[in-house]
């Protein structure tokens, strides 16, 4: 994990006289599981559009894949994977058109996508489920899916928005298998979590105040800083310390 994917220097976002993400910097090695921590308003969910390529700093410099936030988004978007919240299949799609729409948007050819849509589809053990409408599926089973459309492309880095919002307990752990073996392959992944057990899975945690970054370490390293159990207690030590209301 000696590459680093992403490098940010000073990133800052205003709207108007409001300053959304204010200043930070981090970086973040290849085939890391980054975990990147907020209360609703901190800015975390600004920060990760800018890092997407889906809006423009206002000041500070952001590097992903080897390529610059403010002038190659387009670039960025081709090289990144992304699942948010929201699931984003299409419902009324089977899931291997699902798997071929997103593949061809990402420019994989035809041929490629049709021999690893089986391969996919073996590891979520999905075979009897390829003709199914997304929507019809269980939501665990939905996540499953959304995150292997994601990488299916295989970009360097993948970035989830509360990827397990909503899902039962142990349908997060077997998605979080997955995110273990996404890494394991060398894709780094950048996660913001409301599930304070989440973050402790992840190699390092930054958990953003008023649009700061106040605390950026590993588990272990900010749960002994803080004199915290966990990274529940060491959240609401800082966010606690908010100005900011939601936004």
């Amino acid at each position: 994990m000696n590459d680093t994917v992403i490098e940010v220097e000073g990133l800052t976002k205003r709207f108007g006289s409001f300053t959304a993400v204010d200043g930070i910097g981090f970086s973040v090695a290849r085939g890391e599981i980054f975990g990147f921590l907020g209360a609703n308003g901190a800015g975390k969910t600004t920060a990760m559009k800018m890092l997407c390529g889906i809006s423009r700093p206002t000041a500070g410099r952001a590097v992903v894949a080897g390529f610059d936030v403010g002038r190659h988004s387009e670039q960025i978007k081709r090289h990144i994977g992304y699942m948010s919240q929201k699931f984003s299949l299409y419902g009324e799609l089977k899931v291997w058109e699902n798997i071929r729409l997103y593949a061809g948007i990402y420019g994989m050819k035809s041929d490629e996508i049709a021999a690893k849509t089986e391969r996919v589809l073996a590891s979520l053990g999905f075979e009897n489920e390829r003709n199914s409408l997304v929507g019809s599926l269980p939501l665990g089973w939905k996540q499953k899916l959304a995150f292997a459309v994601s990488i299916f492309h295989n970009p360097q880095i993948v970035f989830l928005d509360e990827p397990t919002s909503g899902v039962d307990p142990s349908a997060r752990r077997r998605f979080w298998e997955q995110i273990y073996a996404a890494a394991d392959s060398g894709i780094t992944v950048f996660v913001t979590t409301h599930y304070m057990d989440e973050a402790e899975y992840c190699d390092r945690v930054s958990i953003m105040v008023d649009g700061r970054i106040e605390a950026l370490d590993t588990p272990a390293g900010l749960k002994e800083r803080f004199g915290a159990e966990d990274i529940y207690g060491v959240f609401h030590q800082l966010a606690r310390k908010a100005q900011r209301g939601e936004g």
